[in-house]
């Protein structure tokens, strides 16, 4: 299905996935520094912070936890002062009106909705056309309020680092000839310091290209500000309706006056800058990890095999050719196909065996369940296929539904779960699991009073039922859930629910991209190392990207005109060129997707004008067919080596681009959901960097990491091993290549991994606690915030750390060759520490320790403070 906007659209990047930077966890450690949020005593967005920090971050997100005051303490002062940036999403901040699901309400720009359907602040976002013609909002989504509200108000608590002047900048949408009226305030000690009201007249030129196209365009405009160190809270006011809706993307507190904002680009941060100017000079710096002991492929990373083979494409076939099949094979296509001309495929290939993508063995048919009801029935054309190929198969289960008798369905189950259950590849569920959603208004019981994990086993509980409802009532029996059987292809929420599908259940994982979605290269992490982590496999679910701002090259959806204009050229070319194409399929197949599944799959073939052309492959499909001899000729593509694993919360719930972004749809962004946002911007730098540049079909998506693809993301769940591996997903065992020496597997998933990163809040059980030990004295590097070592021995860590805080801008390297390094940033806070046995590799500019390494059995931990 074309997407709605409830999808997004992401890219991926062009990275050579087989090639292995140098990762120096030093450096890693140090970048954290200047870009983990602490998780628990501060909610302002950092730039330059082990814990609690005080400035923003360049890919952070904003503080949205009440605020606390911090104890005093005696900080040393500080000797120079830097430009300090505090940077806010409005989507971020807290105050926004919720529905009866505790939902943030939707303020959509394409909806334009009056008060009394949206009332208060609510989530607008990710936009149309208007919005992504301008790069987009600076993050994901903005916040809006109606033309005719009068009150209302969101608000972030915040700590200035230093007193200083400032500037107040906000990026809102001004449009032309209108008021779109709304006040920034700040106060301190209950005192407003800062009051302005912005969209009182025009910024933007009315005869501004953008203004002139969609009557609006994004601004950014500022006043002066003096403000004293120490808490403060922003709030954005509505206080009186306006000629047109109140859009506000972002707010940026500075004391660098001379600072112009443009764009949706943030500050150059401290890490950010620290970053681009260490990709710039490669410099030689000594690895923190130990040598590599083994070069056979861990157990936990091959690829079982699906149904016998390594690789796979299922397909969409046309329901006109199952009639087909019944005729001799000289008078019809031999395979199943799939295109808009039918009959002029038919024509040209019937009794054809060199067939363009569809003589491919990789290709498998799917079809759609509305289509269960005939094709199960005895004596039909698709059963007679499947027995005698005894070709797997999927069911697209997108939007349908199947209604039989009882008779009927009972014998359509007994199929699918006896004589095919081997060939049956599943329920492919594109951008959603399972499509049972609809129930989910009464019978999902979730509050945003709930932790995390409360949230998610409430989701689990209620998909599971539902599921099992579905089936049970479609097939007339008891079938239960089948989470083995299902194929969820989320695209937004896929980040969040990867791992827990795969807990749940899930053998066959499947991941939806879309064309403005960034850092494709990073979801591709979540999802490989959920199905390594529980010994599944994952699949791309390839679409064709919003609809009539997509690259395609047919008729029957290609939507133009009036009726479409606010959801039609969302980049430069119209949507996702044909490199994002070609790049999609190469990408997923060197990085490890057993199967890529095509969304549409009848846009492939097509008769160019003007004149009378032959039918022939279109530029996709002639993409498409290149890509297919590749993996034909190169069946054997080896396994992506992912030496350094990323550890999270199993039920962290993060998520960047999502519709709300709000974990689990009702938990409020909190300081670990900022933390993981920057630590992937660092592992996956320039992505966070180039997420801010204006929005094209590629580039956002296709980012080059300057450490390579070298990361899997696991979580700390209970059973922690790989669960039930098999040497299949279904069907048979028999892999379609030789396989690679593989070695025993292991009782921890960490046990492949030279290095494990500790990201967001995380809660030590015994058993996890066991777990990293073992892996530590068995040689593995682990790298912790000082905010997640609850529960650690302190002679694991090899230091006490204190509940006393200091803060410093600048930092020094204390390994050799590394002390000239330039670590100024701006003001953050750390955590005293006293050291042990640990060795101080970073400290303060008055000698307190900010990154410790202790040794432990053969292994590392490395501290940051």
């Amino acid at each position: 299905m074309f997407k709605h906007n409830r999808s997004n659209d992401g890219r991926q990047r062009d990275r050579h996935l087989i090639r292995q930077p140098r990762l120096n966890v030093f450096t890693l450690a140090f970048v954290l520094i200047l870009t983990w949020s602490p998780l628990k005593l501060s909610h302002l967005r950092v730039s330059a912070s082990p814990r609690l920090p005080v400035s923003l971050s360049p890919r952070s997100r904003n503080p949205a936890s009440p605020r606390r005051r911090v104890s005093p303490s005696p900080h040393p002062p500080v000797a120079a002062s830097r430009p300090e940036y505090l940077w806010f999403e409005a989507e971020n901040m807290r105050g926004f009106a919720t529905n009866a699901r505790h939902e943030p309400v939707i303020n959509a720009s394409w909806l334009n909705p009056p008060k009394a359907k949206s009332p208060g602040w609510g989530i607008n976002g990710p936009g149309v056309s208007a919005e992504w013609t301008q790069g987009g909002e600076s993050e994901w989504n903005s916040a809006a309020a109606s033309a005719d509200e009068s009150s209302a108000t969101i608000h972030q608590d915040l700590e200035i680092p230093r007193a200083s002047d400032f500037r107040i900048w906000v990026r809102y949408a001004d449009w032309a000839r209108k008021t779109e009226t709304f006040v920034i305030k700040i106060t301190q000690q209950n005192q407003e310091v800062f009051r302005r009201e912005f969209g009182a007249s025009d910024i933007i030129d009315v005869h501004d290209e953008v203004s002139m196209y969609w009557g609006w365009a994004f601004t950014w405009d500022g006043a002066p500000a003096k403000l004293n160190k120490g808490p403060a809270r922003v709030s954005i006011v509505v206080e009186k309706p306006a000629e047109a809706r109140r859009h506000v993307d972002a707010v940026l507190v500075t004391s660098d006056l001379n600072y112009l904002p443009s764009g949706r680009r943030k500050p150059d941060f401290a890490a950010m800058k620290y970053l681009r100017e260490s990709a710039g000079t490669r410099p030689q710096l000594e690895s923190l990890l130990g040598p590599q002991r083994s070069s056979t492929v861990p157990a936990e990373w091959q690829r079982p095999a699906i149904s016998g083979r390594d690789f796979i494409m299922p397909w969409n076939i046309t329901k006109e050719f199952w009639p087909l099949y019944q005729q001799p094979p000289g008078e019809r296509p031999l395979y199943p196909f799939s295109t808009e001309a039918v009959d002029e495929f038919v024509k040209k290939y019937r009794g054809v065996r060199d067939v363009p993508l569809f003589s491919s063995k990789a290709v498998v048919p799917v079809i759609y369940l509305n289509d269960l009801p005939a094709f199960f029935k005895e004596g039909s054309p698709f059963l007679r296929y499947v027995r005698d190929t005894k070709t797997p198969f999927a069911i697209l289960i997108n939007y349908g539904s199947a209604s039989m008798t009882e008779a009927d369905a009972q014998a359509a189950w007994k199929l699918l779960d006896g004589e095919l259950r081997d060939q049956f590849l599943g329920w492919i569920s594109g951008e959603s699991v399972g499509y049972v959603w609809d129930a989910s208004e009464t019978e999902l019981k979730i509050d945003p009073a709930m932790s995390r994990k409360q949230l998610l086993t409430a989701h689990r509980d209620f998909y599971t039922k539902a599921l099992d409802k579905k089936w049970s009532s479609t097939f007339h029996s008891a079938t239960g859930p089948m989470w083995d059987k299902l194929i969820p292809a989320q695209s937004t929420s896929s980040t969040s629910f990867s791992h827990a599908l795969m807990d749940w259940g899930t053998k066959l994982l499947g991941i939806e991209t879309a064309a403005v979605q960034p850092m494709t290269a990073m979801r591709m992490a979540f999802t490989r190392g959920a199905a390594r982590q529980y010994g599944g496999a994952f699949l791309y679910y390839h679409a064709p990207n919003f609809g009539d701002s997509a690259t395609t090259f047919t008729k029957t959806q290609n939507f133009a005109g009036p009726d479409n204009f606010l959801h039609s050229r969302y980049g430069v070319t119209m949507g996702p060129s044909l490199s994002w194409y070609r790049k999609s399929y190469y990408l997923y197949y060197m990085g490890g997707a057993s199967a890529i599944y095509l969304e549409q799959g009848y846009d492939q073939f097509f008769k160019p004008g003007p004149g009378e052309n032959p039918l022939q492959l279109n530029p996709l499909g002639r993409i498409t067919d290149e890509f297919i001899r590749f993996a034909e000729k190169h069946p054997d593509r080896g396994t992506p080596y992912t030496p350094v694993a990323i550890l999270l919360d199993p039920a962290h719930g993060w998520e960047m681009t999502d519709y709300p972004h709000w974990p689990f749809g009702v938990s409020q962004i909190s300081r670990s959901d900022r933390a993981l946002r920057e630590l992937f911007g660092v592992a996956y730098y320039p992505g966070m960097v180039v997420e801010g540049e204006p929005a094209t079909a590629d580039r956002q998506a296709f980012v080059s990491s300057v450490f390579g693809d070298i990361f899997d993301v696991l979580v700390a769940s209970p059973q922690g091993a790989v669960q039930n591996r098999k040497s299949t997903v279904q069907g048979s065992s028999i892999p379609a290549s030789p396989r690679p020496r593989v070695s025993p597997s292991s009782s921890s998933p960490l046990t492949p991994y030279r290095a494990v990163v500790v990201g967001g809040e995380i809660e030590w059980t015994p058993e996890w606690i066991q777990k990293l030990t073992a892996y530590v004295r068995q040689g593995g590097v682990v790298v912790l915030n000082a905010s997640q070592i609850k529960g650690l021995p302190a002679d694991f860590i090899g230091a006490n750390v204190r509940s006393t805080t200091a803060e410093a801008d600048s930092a020094t390297c204390l390994l050799p060759g590394e002390q000239t390094r330039n670590l100024s940033g701006q003001l953050f806070r750390f955590q005293n520490v006293e050291t042990k046995t640990a060795q101080v590799l970073m400290q303060s500019p008055t000698g307190d320790p900010l990154v410790t390494m202790n040794k432990v059995g053969e292994g590392k931990i490395i501290l940051v403070a």
